[in-house]
């Protein structure tokens, strides 16, 4: 019966289009009633054919002046061909005409929001709450306009209140997560879905965004669990096997990682992204010939996935081609020539493959680039090191704590250059004063690892095990 109703009400709107066809064309004056001409301005508008909608508008005024609903048309229509300020002019006829009609309060925060007049958008949207039924339609206009003010804490709390009168509202969940994510509040995004899931246990979105917050703090097990229960309810969301394998990935279980990307192939289309991602895995896994053909499979479908070119690089310089895997990285950079992550590679590739000169110059251009990478310094003072140039080397650390001044890491690794330079008393120093300030198993493991004849310092030897168990360094 619906679908009987919605034929027919096509078949009156095309009837109605073609006699205000017909009326223009045979240059006549038909009766419309205001509901017609309010259909007619309506789908004109919609399908943008601004000319008939201005004869639509101009007709309709001129047989019913003074109606509210077509003067808010008229001020719909004067947005659409940029004359907002005139459309406020008219709105505001309107409200002192017909104070209650909300529909003048939800046009006038529109036009305000297009503005980028975001606080009076707001203003009207609150004056048609009282009046106007669809109150998740004017929460949700009133939360993205506090998203658009960059106060995402009172988008949050509209959010919520759509969702309370429309649990199974899919783009206000996403858009409340994406709030919870930028403002760095996985903890209330988890306690919000867990509730929100209590009472409505059947949202596969409430479980999957769930899912996303769990991962964002790497609970990497209970967002597994919540991915699974969004696949239980719909076994083929693609986007939930997705990320559980992210999950997975996090967890280091590659394998497994491997299965969860391809099962996404079986709900939609492979994506470049995910082919990337499961050479990435391969490439954990330290199987570079499937990482690179999967690779591959990525840069064919989208030549611009800059990653997997430096993903292709790096596993062929684990191959021993540094002819290639120059060329790859390379390649990488051409599409993302600034990411300090990238230059790092090819900085370190080119080291490996014993252009040292190059290799300090792309180190120099990515430590710029992000001075806060403390990887970059480390890499960047292992190529002085190797070339035994332990002053350069110390130098770049130094430059590297000017930007990082309490990264005990780098401090760590100034004691390994003093000592093999010969400044045994001022390394022994360094490392008692860094010991005291902060016990870092991860740092002294990166040490024991970089420089294990340290340990033949009895010295040392005994320093380190006042920390920690030196069998638990090595193994850990």
């Amino acid at each position: 019966m619906n679908d009987f109703f919605e034929h027919d009400d096509d078949n009156s709107l095309s009837d109605l289009l073609e006699r205000f066809d017909a009326m223009l064309s045979e240059d006549k004056h038909y009766f419309f009633d205001v509901e017609e001409y309010e259909d007619l301005i309506d789908h004109y508008l919609m399908n943008n054919e601004l000319g008939k909608c201005t004869t639509a508008v101009q007709l309709a005024i001129e047989q019913y002046p003074g109606h509210s609903g077509l003067l808010i048309r008229q001020a719909q229509l004067l947005v659409s061909s940029n004359k907002a300020e005139k459309a406020l002019r008219v709105l505001t006829r309107v409200e002192n005409m017909d104070p209650t009609n909300s529909e003048i309060y939800i046009t006038k925060g529109a036009i305000y929001s297009q503005l980028k007049r975001y606080d009076e958008a707001i203003r009207e949207y609150n004056k048609a709450i009282s009046e106007d039924e669809d109150l998740g339609n004017i929460y949700s206009n009133i939360a993205f306009e506090y998203e658009n003010l960059g106060n995402y804490d009172k988008a949050i709390e509209y959010l919520k209140k759509v969702l309370e009168i429309e649990p199974d509202n899919e783009t206000i969940i996403f858009e409340l997560a994406f709030c919870y994510e930028i403002t760095n509040k996985a903890d209330a995004s988890i306690e919000y879905f867990t509730a929100f899931i209590d009472k409505n246990p059947y949202s596969k979105f409430a479980w999957f965004n769930l899912g996303v917050a769990y991962n964002s703090i790497e609970l990497y097990e209970k967002a597994i669990e919540a991915f699974e229960f969004a696949i239980a309810i719909d076994p083929a969301f693609s986007s939930a096997y997705f990320n559980k394998a992210n999950s997975l990935a996090g967890m280091q279980m590659y394998r497994q990682a491997v299965e969860a990307y391809r099962e996404t192939f079986e709900h939609e289309d492979p994506e470049a992204l995910t082919y990337y991602y499961i050479g990435e895995c391969f490439e954990k896994l330290e199987e570079p010939d499937e990482a690179i053909t999967h690779f591959k499979k990525a840069i064919d479908m989208d030549e611009n996935i800059a990653d997997a070119w430096i993903g292709m690089g790096v596993c062929y310089e684990e191959k021993g081609n540094m002819k290639a895997a120059l060329r790859y990285i390379r390649r990488g950079l051409e599409i993302d020539p600034e990411n300090p992550e990238y230059l790092a590679t090819l900085a370190v590739c080119q080291q490996h493959a014993g252009y040292f000169t190059e290799a300090a110059q792309t180190f120099t251009k990515s430590a710029q680039i992000d001075p806060l990478d403390q990887e970059i310094w480390l890499d960047f003072s292992a190529l002085f090191f190797e070339m035994s140039e332990y002053e350069h080397a110390i130098e770049i650390l130094v430059a590297g704590k000017k930007h990082q001044p309490d990264n005990t890491s780098l401090d760590f690794r100034m004691v390994a250059y003093l000592f093999d330079l010969g400044r045994i008393k001022e390394a022994k120093a360094l490392l008692t004063d860094t010991v005291m300030k902060v016990q870092n198993p991860k740092g002294l493991k990166e040490l024991i690892e970089f420089a294990p004849h340290l340990l033949n310092d009895s010295y040392i030897a005994d320093l380190l095990v006042q920390v920690t168990r030196v069998d638990d360094l090595l193994n850990s």
